[in-house]
């Protein structure tokens, strides 16, 4: 997987009274499901995908016939993020006792010089939660964390940087967030 690219695979179709002619691969975006190609083999590389962007998707078998398969299980990733952009950040784990963890992150401006800056990112899973931070003012709205400077280290000059430290929460596997906006501009994950 890169930013913009996903390489799927997956096993042949069981053989049936007519052979497989195609296997057809489905975005699903809320009820609505987009086709993003069709291959006669079992694998297919998505392309043109938005960096740090969630898919989730299907495939299909079509038989010579035109008979479909049922949808295989969906299938959730999410791309990476651009190899270079104007902000980097880096998330540390300090430390972890199995239903919270202490993060850092690690901001780094690449670009103009910012006054005032807001680092957006999105928990990968429901059971994540924001317990508390410093270093800037954290807020959650459903999966959606919004943390935005402190007077002291709004100031980011270009190569600048900023560190700021969080209690995450977690009740199930605990996958660190990936996918960060600095005013809006994705930023590469180091």
């Amino acid at each position: 997987m890169t930013d913009t690219t996903a390489a799927i695979s997956w096993p042949a179709a069981p053989a049936a009274a007519r052979p497989i002619a195609k296997y057809e691969v489905y975005r699903q975006n809320g009820a609505i499901s987009e086709q993003l190609g069709e291959t006669s083999g079992t694998s297919f590389t998505a392309r043109n995908l938005k960096p740090g962007t969630r898919y989730t998707i299907n495939v299909i078998a079509r038989d010579s016939g035109g008979g479909l398969s049922r949808p295989s299980p969906p299938l959730t990733f999410t791309t990476g993020t651009p190899a270079s952009s104007s902000c980097s950040v880096r998330l540390t784990k300090q430390t972890d006792w199995a239903s919270g963890y202490v993060g850092v992150l690690d901001i780094t401006n690449h670009g103009a010089p910012i006054d005032g800056w807001t680092l957006n990112f999105r928990w990968p899973r429901t059971w994540q939660s924001l317990g508390s931070g410093w270093s800037a003012t954290w807020t959650q709205n459903g999966t959606d964390v919004r943390v935005v400077n402190d007077p002291g280290n709004g100031s980011l000059p270009t190569g600048g940087s900023a560190t700021v430290g969080f209690v995450g929460n977690y009740s199930g596997p605990n996958v660190l967030p990936s996918v960060f906006t600095l005013n809006g501009t994705l930023c590469t994950t180091r």
